[in-house]
């Protein structure tokens, strides 16, 4: 696929636990990236997945007509070059790699699986391209619809100080324990619950591994069910991705938006400005993961990114062609058209 040589095209695609998501950007001799269109479609690949189970198919399918719509709007935008990559589901999926083989069948687009460490570290990279450089050290989270993935890097560092996953996400919550909408008193303690041993470890490891301190450090999170919360806290419609980039989200709210989510029928839900279509059945045990978190460091609120992974990828694509390598914060700059995805001007 062949763009002009000054004004180079280029796209991400992150295949994900309950999305599949698109991002295409051109590359201006300044090394600025401008974003040209942005896609999201919700495909439920974690469907009552279990792990090392295989994926349904009927979220197969439906992920294979969404990357053949991929497919033409690469073509059509005249991209150059894609980076694809596979996240949560489709690494414990026991079909992962022949699912990968159907997407490169089906649509012409190459992709891999991404291991824990490269999502985190290539989530990390995104949600950083869009971060002030403040003195802090940022510890993220990608939450997704199975997995959470947790990194932390140094202020002044060019590598993660660590990195870590667990398999916990909004989807695989929301299915095993909050079916019902509203669900029962005991469903959510029972959901809490699974949350919090399944994230355990993982924030002992944050609590002691660095330097006994967490407070000069910056809590961010990014992923779908993140980037839902602030919408609805900033009652966003339609959804604006440079407004969710730096929002803050308390505690106290958070608490108080499971409470009313705990007491919602699924169309109530879908009547709250800014939760995304599709989303009203997991958002509840996603904001459990986030409140979990925040309860597990101690912490009274975090910072959001509309960045992570998929910003991530095409970054990581692009410094790779251009310098032959990629570190974790990227020379490269974003310029966001102040628009609804979908809707960019070229």
């Amino acid at each position: 696929m062949g763009g002009a040589d000054d004004n180079p095209r280029y796209a991400a695609i992150d295949i994900g636990s309950h999305t599949i998501r698109l991002l295409v950007a051109r590359l201006d001799e300044n090394l600025v990236l401008v974003p040209l269109q942005s896609e999201r479609r919700i495909t439920r690949l974690a469907h009552q997945f279990q792990s090392d189970q295989c994926l349904k198919q009927p979220a197969i399918r439906t992920s294979m007509e969404v990357l053949r719509e991929y497919a033409d709007i690469l073509a059509s935008r005249g991209v150059r070059s894609v980076a694809c990559g596979a996240t949560g589901v489709v690494r414990r999926a026991a079909d992962g790699s022949p699912f990968m083989n159907e997407v490169r069948a089906c649509s012409g687009i190459s992709g891999s699986i991404l291991s824990e460490s490269s999502e985190a570290f290539l989530s990390a990279k995104g949600v950083l391209s869009v971060l002030p450089r403040n003195g802090k050290g940022v510890l993220t989270f990608d939450l997704g619809g199975s997995t959470t993935e947790f990194l932390a890097v140094e202020s002044s560092g060019e590598e993660p100080a660590w990195s870590d996953s667990v398999f916990v996400g909004a989807s695989t919550i929301s299915e095993r324990f909050l079916a019902e909408a509203p669900p029962s008193a005991d469903a959510v303690r029972q959901a809490r619950e699974a949350v919090s041993g399944g994230i355990r470890e993982v924030m002992r490891r944050c609590n002691t591994g660095l330097e006994g301190d967490l407070y000069p450090w910056e809590l961010v999170g990014t992923a779908g069910t993140v980037t839902t919360l602030a919408a609805m806290h900033l009652r966003m419609d339609p959804y604006e991705p440079y407004r969710v980039n730096g929002a803050e989200l308390t505690r106290e709210w958070i608490e108080d938006m499971i409470g009313h989510l705990a007491r919602t029928s699924l169309a109530e839900r879908r009547l709250l400005p800014g939760l995304e279509e599709g989303r009203e059945d997991i958002i509840l045990g996603g904001a459990l993961v986030v409140h979990e978190i925040l309860l597990g460091l101690g912490r009274s609120r975090l910072l959001v990114t509309d960045a992570g992974l998929l910003e991530g990828l095409l970054l990581d694509l692009v410094e790779r062609e251009r310098f032959g390598s990629a570190g974790l914060r990227t020379p490269l700059q974003w310029r966001f058209p102040r628009t609804e995805p979908g809707a960019f001007a070229i």
